[in-house]
């Protein structure tokens, strides 16, 4: 009798599950490691930082898989940023936005796995933020994010174009 299996993948909207495989590892490694103060209240296995017992589970995670015996996946986004800057001689042309535009449209007519793509800019900079508002980006909200330079304010503004949109 052939065991029940689910598939390698699962469609989730704008993410995609994978079952995890051992070239996932350091990015799950750096993921828990980055998530930790999240997962400690909640998950027994996080009390400390990550080593060669959790690397160990995320070794067999493949083996159990192919076995049906579990099914662990991981979450990946399906989109692509864009990001853009014109040389000073060339600003409030719209040059940007036309190039945005064209990356958004071959990204959208090329990668089919790619369900959104997303601009980030800092809260202070209005022109990148008109580019998105004008190619019809969603305005999805303020992030907190260090300041590394000098005309930043420490406040992203993140813009989401779904693919359903596109050309719409």
């Amino acid at each position: 009798m052939d065991t029940a299996r689910l598939p390698e993948e699962l469609d989730a909207g704008p993410l995609v599950l994978r079952r995890w495989r051992e070239e996932h590892i350091d990015a799950v490694v750096a993921a828990v490691t980055e998530s930790l103060a999240e997962l400690r209240p909640w998950m027994a296995w996080a009390g400390g930082d990550v080593g060669p017992g959790e690397r160990g589970y995320l070794r067999q995670a493949g083996p159990r898989f192919d076995e049906g015996r579990e099914f662990a996946y991981g979450i990946f986004d399906r989109g692509a940023e864009i990001g853009y800057w014109v040389h000073s001689h060339h600003t409030t042309k719209g040059y940007a936005t036309l190039a945005a535009g064209a990356l958004t449209d071959a990204t959208f007519a090329h990668l089919p796995e790619v369900a959104l793509t997303v601009i980030h800019c800092d809260a202070a900079n209005r022109a990148s933020a008109r580019v998105a508002e004008k190619l019809g980006y969603l305005f999805a909200g303020e992030v907190q994010r260090d300041i590394v330079a000098p005309g930043q304010t420490g406040r992203g503004m993140v813009w989401v174009r779904l693919r359903r949109q596109a050309g719409a």
